[in-house]
């Protein structure tokens, strides 16, 4: 297994976080390997696991579902190959790009979970998104058309929660393969630079829009304090990021744990509340 070196920082004893690198070439290995493992989780369970969750809800509808489209244009109870593909193609690739970012820019105030922070990642995930996008809109016809609405929320809780122990899984496995730090940058590292490089901007640009579409992407007021709450945790990693390679003022660095786990505070409890809000309308 590769061996980098771990940068530990803390806010106060009680609050430890990691940065597992310690130098530029270790951040692009680092995203690199996040990178892939979100695109790895997106096509396994963003891609093929919503075909399989689709289809057990369609299954479940039984005559009340079968034959209506809908609001994604899928006909429920018929499974096309080229429906199936262009699903695991554009969702796969959509929700692994934007979960690896979610992933690494969450990851270093999540090492409270140990072994179960993939668990605790698909928690955040659920209630972010549940915030921010369609998912868990009772509006959305779809939940009238199938029906079941205890198990249509369930199945989307597990969803997340698989993408989050999947995303952590296969980061662990592409970290112990990935050439390690210690040997220096290498060609390898432009490698890995240009990856995050090309990745990047597509994470930003369509986490933005999803983050901060407000009422034009799941009809929630505007602000989506969980949106800003995630923008807060996203401006603390970098700036521990930055430190890890470059050593800013121990205050600056205090200040980001800080506001990096009241972000993540934030994002949990605005997120939930939606999340629970919405449940409770589709149940009903």
């Amino acid at each position: 297994m590769a061996t980098v070196e771990t940068h530990s920082a803390k806010a106060g004893s009680w609050w430890p976080y990691e940065v597992p690198f310690g130098s530029w070439f270790g951040l692009v290995r680092h995203a690199t390997a996040g990178g892939l493992a979100g695109l790895t989780a997106g096509f396994l369970v963003g891609g093929i696991g919503s075909r399989i969750f689709m289809r057990i809800a369609g299954a479940a509808s039984g005559t009340r579902g079968a034959g209506r489209i809908t609001e994604a244009g899928f006909t429920v109870g018929e499974l096309s190959a080229i429906g199936t593909f262009f699903l695991v193609l554009f969702i796969g690739l959509g929700s692994g790009i934007v979960g690896a970012g979610m992933y690494l820019v969450m990851r270093p105030w999540l090492g409270w979970a140990r072994k179960w922070r993939g668990v605790a990642f698909g928690v955040m995930l659920f209630a972010l998104t549940s915030a921010t996008s369609d998912i868990m809109n009772p509006d959305n016809r779809d939940f009238s058309i199938l029906g079941n609405g205890v198990l249509l929320v369930a199945l989307i809780i597990v969803l997340f929660v698989v993408f989050g122990v999947v995303t952590d899984w296969m980061f662990q496995w592409f970290d112990a393969r990935l050439q390690p730090e210690k040997e220096g940058f290498a060609s390898v590292g432009v490698a890995y630079a240009i990856f995050v490089g090309l990745g990047a901007p597509a994470v930003v640009l369509i986490g933005a829009g999803i983050l901060l579409g407000g009422e034009n992407i799941c009809g929630c007021e505007a602000p989506v304090w969980a949106s800003w709450s995630f923008v807060v945790v996203c401006v603390s990693t970098v700036v521990i990021w930055v430190n890890a390679a470059t050593r800013l003022p121990s205050l600056v660095n205090r200040i980001a744990a800080v506001t990096g786990y009241l972000g993540m505070g934030g994002v949990l409890v605005f997120g939930v509340i939606r999340a629970i809000s919405d449940a409770t309308d589709i149940i009903g």
